[in-house]
């Protein structure tokens, strides 16, 4: 097995994990906030910006994890008119083109975004405000490894990811 892709795997089951963790620790945090403001009286202060931190990070870490398993918007109307030829090669190509090019300027902008935010901190936890960015240049790098892989070579076997969750390749990617 190539030692990148493994190591590319690891982490893509990783974040799947950590994703999965986010989702938990903010319906736990929120109703917590909710049940302390409204029925205990007081309200933990810094709930709200932890949350949209979570939530920040967790939309990303889903995006990259959506390119990878092709679960990103397509507009098959068009393409359901070409042969499967056309469809599976030039377009396919096309589309990892332009999932790269997204990628990059993930990383590029989410950069900028961190360089600025390390000038500031959010109010209730005092962090840097970078920390609300961090995963957007991540997120871009997982994007652009996974539009290369596919550019150099369309995946036969199981996703990885797959294969931890389902047992099996998922029949709606």
């Amino acid at each position: 097995m190539n030692p990148i892709k493994f190591v590319f795997d690891r982490i893509f089951a990783a974040l799947t994990w950590a994703a999965m963790a986010m989702l938990v620790i903010m319906t736990v945090l929120i109703f917590t906030d909710v049940f302390c403001r409204y029925l205990l009286g007081f309200s933990i202060f810094w709930a709200g910006e932890v949350s949209l931190i979570l939530m920040i990070w967790f939309t990303f870490i889903a995006l990259a994890i959506g390119v990878r398993k092709k679960n990103h918007i397509a507009i098959d109307f068009i393409l359901s008119w070409l042969p499967d030829k056309i469809q599976t090669g030039i377009v396919a190509r096309v589309v990892d083109v332009f999932t790269f090019i997204f990628g990059v300027i993930f990383v590029y902008f989410g950069i900028e975004l961190c360089k600025l935010g390390a000038y500031s901190t959010l109010a209730a936890t005092d962090l840097p405000s970078y920390t609300e960015y961090i995963f957007i240049p991540v997120s871009g790098l997982l994007v652009i490894y996974t539009s290369i892989e596919n550019f150099i070579q369309r995946p036969k076997s199981p996703e990885y990811l797959d294969t931890i969750f389902l047992g099996e390749r998922d029949k709606n990617a």
